[in-house]
């Protein structure tokens, strides 16, 4: 179900952490400058000195679409959406402008959402200097207390956010239709969605939407939060003289705290619709609110919740290995609302096996509300908590998204923020006074009988093969009634993950690079290493492998198998190891090593902190030379497998999407487009394994690329036995190149769905391409370009989009090749012209470099912040070592003269790229109507 799988996706484990259970209070983190203003206007400001160059800014309005009059519906998000369409010193969209000449990027550095309890707008902007800073915050004062409201930019509105309204459109949105009213039943919540009523989002009038914002845009229901490089005092003087002087405006609101409504039974709904492909049973219950943690008793609470959410994950996971009764299950509890808590869970079904797959969930469901969790769950948890919070203060970046959320807490519910390193202290004191006694008590108080909405949907044509209402009020009784014993799992787990040690292999040669630091080192085995020693981490390192190969390399009988290998090897374990024995005996150790088989290439990734790097070393051997599979593991990926295929049939675009495909020679090699025949006849358990030794029985012309904290001395001995002792040998390098043949373009026009809304994709494709720098910063300057042009034209012009997707991606592997996408979704009426308007946007660029000189320039200005923002970090030498390696650049450009190369590529250049890599290219129009518009 789409709204319960939404929730289950939010539903992330969070560190909180705890002291004594006392209700002394916590001690906010010292670093952090909080104050209110006369007004009653609040400030966050924190400091972050491992990011010099950046300064993130979220202004909190607690007000969102419940605080809406019945003829305000929608309106404010539609507020929301007014702040980048004109304010009293920025006018009109002057304000987008002048930030992405700063390197802010609209939609990721720019953006702004709006809730039922909420809206929230977010700025990141590169602070080297205060100016930057303090133009920032100018802008969000603009946005808080003077926008402009202009007549033209509303009516231009008007058909943005209808398109956005258009974009949730289909078969998520009729099932958002029937779940909420029974989630919100008897409630405010049920008749405020944030994106409001057709009806009022066009003919509301100028006035009533002033109105939503005088009245609860104001000081007192206002905060700011500023996580930056600069001085805390100076960005207090900066807030004081820009936001104290605003007014509370009178007679002021009073700001109702709105919650769920209770109900005693257990409402059930279930739905089936002609779109739907797959069949969910979820369930949501109404909880409290929890209490803001203030308290060290509060953080208490907060850590049993942690450990019952990650406790219930991990036991799902296991049954997932042990029983294949239904696709995948789950049970969360969060606080999604403001003044709500949720529980909430589900399992996903295979046909065919409905009414079983909702007796063993519920079933598993009521052995754990009866029994909790036993000592060796509750054991590997806190091992597990203990040396992640060991290993913490190793790693001092501060992740100013996470600060803002927890600075969003702190103004919302009154939360203290506890200094990071003092935190985790009171976490190793205090976790071992969790018990399964105090679990299983928490864990009980958030499942009791009634105030919960069951859901189950389903595609229609199954409409009469699923449980009726009464069948599963009896599926919930025979669970609380059956014979259930206290869970159990015993798993038989080896001493050592090598028996013998390999015979090492040796560095026959030692070469420096000296441009960009790296020490090269060849292997007795025909394997190379590229080590970087960085510590950007302290005390960690990640080492990645790769050579050409992949399902290509693979003799077509077993390209099922290679496909699939990867996963259902990496499930199954290695060695004498399970995947259960695999994961308890490595429980609280940093090592892990992860191989793939790629389309085109086969290779590994691996990390570790220091002191387990010799486990690192060991494990990666044994995955390599010992693969097995886990006869259960391949059964339930098959029968998932081909459950999938056999339901794509069914989904709305499937036809669509296998047109767009084969018009742009995606088809033949696309491992997501096997057909269930192919599955049923292909994936077979005796070939997983040999297959999978084929792409790694030898390590030969295999890079290995390290990069972290270590000592090249001390590594080299680890380097030669584990790395150099892999076989040598030949290998089967030969691929199965795919042509891309230039051809005549095509147009593709299908119909389809129910929803209101045509969906559009241009391709532009071509194989006449240098895949090198500094063509591919043209790549990425030309994405930009085109983004922001059609971005004004078919959005902020036109109205005509909510958003326009652009994609531009290259590469010489397997075959040169060059794709660019361009995606968005209309009123079905408009889709020819906003085509051609995309067509008109293309011709200027191509033949006029004056037309976007500035977007050239403020794109050179993203471009190169967003390089130096990722500059040094060890997954940016990993990643971009890695690249310069498996496609042979010529030089080491990128990381010794970006900035020149970048700032040498012309407006003229790039018209010249745009008319020969897509004005000049191979293309294929491809739109998606609604059935209705079928003739």
């Amino acid at each position: 179900m789409a709204f319960v799988k939404i929730i289950i996706g939010l539903l992330t484990f969070i560190l909180v952490s705890t002291g004594f259970l006392q209700a002394q209070n916590l001690k906010q983190d010292p670093k952090l400058l909080h104050g209110k203003l006369k007004n009653g206007f609040q400030y966050f400001i924190y400091p972050n000195h491992t990011n010099n160059q950046q300064t993130a800014i979220q202004l909190f309005v607690n007000a969102g679409s419940l605080q809406e009059e019945d003829n305000q519906l929608g309106l404010a998000h539609f507020v929301e959406h007014m702040a980048f369409n004109g304010s009293k010193h920025y006018p009109k969209n002057e304000v987008i402008t002048y930030l992405e000449s700063l390197g802010v990027k609209f939609g990721a550095d720019l953006n702004a959402h709006t809730s039922y309890d909420e809206t929230v707008y977010k700025i990141t902007i590169n602070s080297k200097t205060n100016e930057n800073l303090e133009k920032a915050l100018d802008i969000v004062s603009d946005w808080a207390f003077n926008l402009s409201f202009d007549s033209l930019e509303i009516e231009k509105e008007r058909g943005i956010i209808i398109e956005e309204w258009r974009t949730k459109e289909g078969l998520s949105a009729r099932l958002s239709d029937q779940t909420l009213p029974l989630i919100f039943a008897n409630s405010r919540y049920g008749d405020r969605k944030p994106i409001g009523t057709l009806d009022i989002l066009r003919h509301f009038q100028r006035s009533t939407l002033v109105d939503f914002y005088q009245k609860w845009y104001r000081p007192n229901l206002m905060g700011l939060a500023v996580v930056t490089n600069q001085d805390p005092k100076v960005v207090e003087k900066m807030v004081k003289k820009l936001f104290g002087n605003a007014k509370n405006r009178k007679p002021e609101a009073k700001r109702i705290a709105y919650r769920l409504s209770n109900h005693a039974d257990t409402l059930i709904k279930i739905y089936t619709d002609k779109e739907a492909s797959t069949i969910d049973f979820s369930y949501i219950g109404i909880l409290p609110a929890s209490k803001a943690v203030k308290t060290e008793a509060d953080f208490f609470e907060n850590l049993k919740r942690n450990a019952v959410n990650t406790l219930i994950k991990k036991r799902f996971d296991r049954i997932g290995q042990l029983d294949d009764s239904y696709k995948s299950a789950s049970m969360s509890v969060s606080d999604l609302l403001l003044n709500n808590g949720l529980s909430v869970g589900g399992a996903t079904l295979y046909e065919g096996q409905v009414q079983e797959g909702i007796a063993k969930f519920l079933k598993e469901r009521e052995r754990l509300l009866r029994y909790g969790f036993n000592s060796s769950e509750l054991n590997d948890y806190r091992e597990q908590y203990k040396k992640q919070l060991q290993r913490a203060p190793q790693n001092n970046e501060l992740n100013a998204n996470i600060m803002l959320s927890q600075l969003k807490d702190v103004f919302f519910t009154g939360q203290v923020l506890m200094d990071k390193d003092e935190r985790n202290k009171q976490v190793l004191r205090d976790i071992d006074r969790l018990d399964s006694l105090n679990l299983l008590e928490h864990l009980q108080g958030y499942f009791k009988p009634g105030n919960t909405a069951v859901m189950l949907t389903a595609p229609e044509r199954l409409g009469s093969k699923i449980p009726n209402e009464i069948a599963l009020r009896q599926l919930f009784a025979q669970a609380k009634q059956a014979d259930l014993k206290r869970w159990t799992d015993n798993i038989e787990i080896p001493t050592q993950l090598l028996s013998d040690k390999p015979t090492s292999g040796q560095v026959i040669q030692k070469q420096s690079i000296n441009e960009i630091g790296v020490t090269k080192w060849e292997l007795s085995n025909g394997s190379k290493v590229y080590l970087k020693k960085n510590d950007s981490r302290k005390d960690h390192v990640q080492l990645t492998a790769f050579r050409k190969g992949g399902f290509i390399a693979v003799d077509s009988a077993d390209y099922v198998n290679a496909v699939f290998a990867k996963n259902i090897i990496g499930a199954s374990g290695a060695g004498e190891f399970t995947r259960a024995a695999l994961t308890k005996y490595l429980n609280g150790n940093s090592a892990s090593a992860t191989f793939m088989i790629a389309p085109n290439r086969e290779g590994l990734s691996a990390s570790a902190n220091r002191k387990d790097i010799k486990t690192m070393f060991e494990l990666l051997y044994l995955k390599w030379t010992q693969p097995r599979v886990d006869s259960k593991i391949f059964g339930s990926v098959k029968k998932q497998s081909l459950d999938a295929a056999r339901n794509k049939k069914f989904q709305v675009m499937e036809a669509y999407n296998l047109a767009i495909n084969k018009a742009i020679g995606a088809d033949d090699l696309d491992e997501s487009n096997l057909s269930a025949d192919r599955i049923e006849k292909g994936l077979q358990l005796d070939r997983i394994v040999p297959v999978f030794k084929e792409r790694f029985q030898s390590a030969k012309d295999f890079d290995f690329v390290l990069v972290g904290d270590f000592d090249a001395d001390s590594i080299q001995p680890l380097v030669e036995q584990y790395i150099g002792g892999l076989p040598s040998g030949p290998y089967t390098s030969e691929q199965r190149i795919p042509e891309y043949t230039q051809r005549e373009n095509q147009e593709i026009i299908q119909y389809a769905g129910q929803a209101d809304k045509a969906t559009v994709n241009l391709f532009y494709q071509t194989t006449s391409i240098q895949y090198d720098y500094p063509d591919i910063l043209k790549n990425e300057l030309m994405e930009n370009v085109l983004k922001v042009k059609l971005r004004k034209n078919l959005r902020e012009e036109q109205s005509g989009v909510y958003g326009v997707g652009v994609s531009v991606s290259a590469t010489s592997e397997p075959t040169a090749l060059m794709r660019t996408r361009i995606n968005f979704t209309c009123e079905p009426s408009r889709a020819d012209f906003l085509i051609e308007q995309v067509q008109v946007e293309l011709e200027k660029i191509a033949k006029d470099p004056s037309y976007f000189t500035e977007e050239l320039e403020n794109a050179k200005v993203q471009i190169y912040q967003a390089y130096e923002k990722q500059w040094g970090k060890d997954t940016f030498w990993s990643a971009e070592l890695r690249n310069h390696i498996y496609f042979q650049f010529a030089n080491w450009s990128f990381f010794t003269t970006y900035k020149q190369m970048l700032h040498q590529i012309k407006a003229a250049d790039i018209a010249d790229y745009t008319n020969s890599k897509m004005s000049k290219a191979y293309q294929v129009k491809a739109v998606l109507l609604p059935e209705s518009f079928k003739k």
